[in-house]
């Protein structure tokens, strides 16, 4: 379960909200929500708030952590779980912002609230007991979604991972950056792809090339002397479990790159070499032809276009998701436009039926404009997504906001369920995307490798390779051994 913990923030709230909403610890603020304020001006809303209640306390808001155990949870869940954290000890009641931090391996939630409800400006008091209160409901909420418990061996390893120290500045920018380790990460996957004949000789030989591997949701490994795990899924979308399992059932089929023997040295000082690699490209330039007319295209000019077509799906897909992810934007703004428009509907009214009563209006006049302004926000709004207009106008006649947020949640579920459709079909897009690219680049690297000689067809040099191997098979081997050395 996740692991929670909760201090008072007296001082630099304004930073405080900025840190947890960081862009980069958030995917650009896609998992942050608040409730009953706005992301930038959530710390002057607090103070407001007290304002209005003439509240006294020097506790500005309670900041709440909700850790989770590694590579367990996904980022959208976590997201859900600590808003459903919020429902249950908040009530709805205070002002608060909830971001998702997704940039280290534990996932967890930060939650900004209020000190003081927006309903009588009563204190939130933290004590043993409210602490324990939170750390029930974050349980109970935990086991819902079926979530292992946190052990003390398991804080401990994140515990050691916020506090990471690093011998250089240079060790701990390249583990930040994990280009260290990727990189030779990505080169070992592909070569034991190669050798294994199933899925456990993969995850053998991994360990056998020194990596400790996490298995669940994401595959993740971590080499000797790494600090934490690399999911294998942030090298690209090839190295997915899923598709490291497909490329194993067809690692025969798999494509290697084409040698570039212009200026390699290993080729100019072993002739050797020189030999493998130039039947190494005729290899893969045959397979490359053969792969490229089994998948459809009779010429370079259309696997061009076929590249370029799936580029612009990519590009109409990633439209579709920013899209949602806007309107997912503006629901959450205008959420705080609704309640001032039902906390001040009867200021508004009062004015609606004197409108020439000046001393009313001198004295209800900040009520009257806050009403008049958000009602102007949610008019744009409603334009913007007039199919939304059957559940804000049916709240504003009831003047209760009581039904507003499921109904809104369960919209945004809908959103986010559309979000998850669209990103799997960019992946896939993705990895067609790269192995078409791959063909077309193994073709021009081996058409223009040596653009100054006059070009024999592919398909003959491939004819005359197949026939030397037929009448030499002794010096195939004789020149594989010398390459190998």
């Amino acid at each position: 379960m996740a692991v929670t913990k909760i201090h008072p923030i007296k001082t630099t709230l304004k930073k405080a909200i900025d840190y947890i909403c960081n862009g980069d610890k958030t995917d650009d603020e896609i998992y942050v929500t608040t409730h009953l304020c706005s992301r930038e001006n959530a710390h002057k809303e607090f103070e407001l708030t007290k304002k209005q209640f003439n509240s006294k306390t020097k506790t500005l808001a309670h900041h709440l952590i909700q850790s989770f155990v590694p590579e367990e949870v996904s980022f959208e869940e976590a997201h859900q779980v600590g808003i459903e954290l919020c429902d249950k000890i908040l009530e709805g009641r205070y002002e608060y912002v909830l971001a998702t931090h997704i940039d280290k391996d534990h996932i967890h939630n930060h939650i900004i609230f209020n000190s003081i409800d927006v309903d009588e400006g009563k204190v939130y008091h933290s004590y043993y007991g409210s602490y324990m209160n939170i750390r029930n409901q974050s349980d109970r909420l935990c086991r819902e979604h079926n979530l292992s418990v946190i052990d003390q061996e398991t804080q401990k390893e994140i515990n050691e991972i916020k506090r990471r120290k690093f011998v250089s500045w240079h060790d701990w920018n390249e583990d930040k950056k994990g280009s260290s380790y990727k990189s030779r990460l990505q080169f070992d996957i592909d070569r034991s792809i190669k050798l294994s004949v199933n899925w456990q000789d993969f995850l053998d030989r991994m360990k056998s090339f020194g990596y400790e591997i996490k298995l669940g949701k994401h595959i993740a490994f971590r080499k000797e002397g790494q600090q934490r795990f690399t999911r294998a899924k942030t090298i690209g979308v090839n190295y997915t479990e899923e598709r490291i399992k497909e490329r194993i059932l067809n690692k025969d089929k798999e494509l290697g790159n084409i040698i570039n023997l212009t200026n390699n040295n290993k080729a100019k000082s072993s002739k050797g070499y020189e030999r493998w690699a130039t039947k190494h490209n005729l290899k893969t330039a045959a397979s490359t032809l053969v792969e490229i007319r089994n998948k459809g295209f009779n010429s370079m000019e259309e696997l061009e276009r076929g590249i370029s077509r799936i580029s612009t799906e990519k590009n109409e897909l990633k439209r579709e998701f920013d899209k949602l992810s806007w309107e997912q934007k503006r629901i959450k703004e205008v959420v705080k436009h609704i309640q001032i428009c039902i906390s001040k509907r009867e200021h508004y009214e009062g004015y609606r039926k004197n409108p020439n009563d000046k001393i009313y209006m001198m004295m209800n006049r900040k009520d009257v404009e806050a009403y008049q302004k958000s009602y102007e926000e949610i008019d744009i709004f409603l334009k913007q997504f007039p199919h939304l207009s059957h559940i804000v106008i049916g709240v504003l006649k009831t003047k209760s906001s009581k039904n507003l947020f499921r109904k809104l949640n369960e919209y945004s579920k809908e959103l986010h369920a559309k979000q998850e459709a669209i990103s799997k079909k960019h992946s896939s897009l993705s990895a067609q995307y790269e192995e078409l690219e791959h063909l077309k680049n193994n073709m021009n690297e081996y058409i223009g490798r040596n653009k100054a000689e006059k070009k024999e067809s592919v398909i003959g040099a491939i004819r005359e390779h197949q026939n030397e191997e037929r009448d030499n098979p002794k010096e195939k081997s004789k020149i594989l051994k010398e390459a190998e050395r």
